[in-house]
């Protein structure tokens, strides 16, 4: 069985934050634009990263600076107005300099499966160079993903 069809009661996603579909979010079919999952992923990777006081102010990570260097979003069934969608997300794997968040886009009422998705992000310095990811960082994430 493939990531993409386990069933949505897997418990590898420790957190769970949700969204209501706002009006500007859909199209003019009703369902939710394509491109406004980019903004669910953000709201799920940020309410992560605040879960585990990682997030200060208007920075999602306080402690290091990181910039998306990659994205990507598998739609599986539509998302319409006023639909409550639970955002589930994990931290995938942490590398030298880049980690990865892993999301699942949820209907929360009939618990289908709407989207899933991923973004990969590269730890950068003062310099906008690559750094390591700091240990502090690692540690936190791999204590509440059950790492450690």
């Amino acid at each position: 069985m493939s990531e993409k069809e386990l069933p949505l009661s897997d418990a590898r996603y420790s957190f769970h934050t949700e969204v209501r579909v706002r009006l500007p979010e859909t199209d003019a079919m009703g369902i939710v634009f394509h491109g406004n999952y980019f903004t669910y992923l953000e709201v799920g990777r940020v309410d992560y990263l605040r879960n585990l006081g990682l997030a200060e102010g208007i920075r999602p990570i306080k402690d290091f600076e990181n910039v998306v260097v990659s994205a990507h979003v598998d739609f599986k069934s539509p998302a319409r107005l006023d639909d409550p969608l639970t955002i589930d997300v994990r931290v995938r794997e942490i590398l030298r300099s880049s980690f990865r968040f892993d999301f699942r886009i949820r209907h929360r009422i009939e618990n289908r499966l709407v989207a899933v998705g991923y973004t990969t992000h590269c730890a950068l310095g003062d310099n906008f160079k690559p750094i390591p990811v700091p240990d502090s960082f690692r540690k936190i994430v791999a204590t509440y993903e059950g790492w450690s």
